[in-house]
């Protein structure tokens, strides 16, 4: 039951005398918050400046009736909920009846009587009680439900997370055009054995944070992070043909936070272009991360570059070959075998 030294009680009633035994016999309950109207209008004003518990309503008032009052309430979503036992004569079953088809809790003929009373006013405030429980936990259910909607999308691109969220599964997919960008901090592994825990994950995370800002600007999507790399995509979640000019843009802006940090890092980076393979892997935990050739390529890319350089594959810069100005290195071998034409972003 709610407490009873908590609970607003608003007695309606357009005669004094019997608002005045309806307080008094409430109070000899140990009910200690009890309002008083002497009309129906004056109750309607009331509700909107108190939250509260129960509600006696005289059934005739000169002004408004409390039939018509409690249809006002029961038609407020906001204060629907809210127990109303209706004050009655005895020779009005009938009416009272209506009340209670119009969403009334309860009834009480006058005169009073003091046991019947106090058990409707005990039930409805347990009723109460437990419709406001109800409300508390559906409320943290809701906001538990928004707060593993965000963390979601914090760890994979928006339109995958709304396909898991909405069906509970991401369907594999192949995409045909997709530029793909692969970057990682030079040095950062001695850094790790040589410095405390705490310092190695504050710094990546500074450093990521901010990628993630740039990734953002430059419409890329972060894919993964593995240690201190960081794999980032344009064009998976819809077609753009700036992909490649996007992940160019987004490198030279990478190098130039990386450079200008408290401490200063240099960075490998390595961007290509082509088909993938996309999707979720896992049951218990979940990633979702991309697969194939292209993918292989543009780590390998990656891997080649020395200190603070953008290198890029020719099937990349053939998509952006009159927006990004370049030098070739030549034709280097993959790890797989395949020579690729490697250009270097100026």
């Amino acid at each position: 039951m709610i407490n009873k030294e908590d609970a607003n009680i608003l007695i309606v009633d357009d005669i004094e005398d019997n608002r005045f035994t309806l307080e008094r016999r409430l109070k000899r309950d140990n009910y200690k918050n009890i309002y008083s109207v002497d009309g129906g209008q004056a109750a309607l004003d009331q509700v909107k400046k108190i939250d509260f518990d129960l509600i006696l309503l005289d059934l005739m008032m000169p002004d408004i009736s409390g039939l018509d009052v409690l249809k006002s309430l029961k038609g407020n979503p906001i204060h629907r909920f809210i127990p109303v036992i209706m004050v009655t004569a005895s020779d009005e079953i009938e009416t009272a009846a209506e009340c209670i088809k119009n969403g009334a809790d309860d009834f009480i003929t006058k005169p009073f009587n003091g046991t019947l009373l106090k058990a409707r006013v005990d039930a409805c405030l347990e009723k109460k009680r437990l419709r406001d429980s109800e409300e508390l936990y559906l409320g943290k259910v809701e906001s538990d439900k928004k707060k593993s909607q965000q963390i979601l999308k914090t760890v994979m691109p928006t339109s995958v997370a709304n396909e898991l969220q909405s069906s509970g599964y991401v369907r594999p997919k192949r995409y045909d055009e997709v530029a793909i960008l692969v970057c990682d901090l030079v040095g950062f592994t001695a850094f790790c054995e040589k410095n405390d825990p705490e310092l190695v994950i504050e710094t990546l995370q500074g450093l990521v944070e901010k990628f993630e800002e740039a990734f953002f600007e430059n419409n890329l999507e972060k894919i993964k992070t593995v240690g201190d790399a960081i794999v980032a995509v344009s064009g998976l979640s819809s077609m753009d043909s700036s992909s490649v000019k996007n992940c160019v843009d987004c490198s030279y802006k990478l190098k130039e936070i990386a450079n200008s940090y408290s401490m200063p890092w240099d960075l490998h980076v390595g961007i290509h272009f082509g088909s993938l393979v996309a999707g979720t892997i896992g049951k218990k935990t979940v990633q979702y991360d991309i697969l194939g050739k292209s993918v292989n390529i543009a780590f390998n890319i990656c891997d080649m570059s020395e200190a603070n350089q953008i290198l890029i594959s020719s099937d990349a810069w053939m998509t952006a070959r009159t927006e990004i100005n370049v030098n070739s290195i030549g034709l280097k071998k993959l790890k797989s075998g395949q020579e690729v034409e490697i250009l270097e972003c100026k």
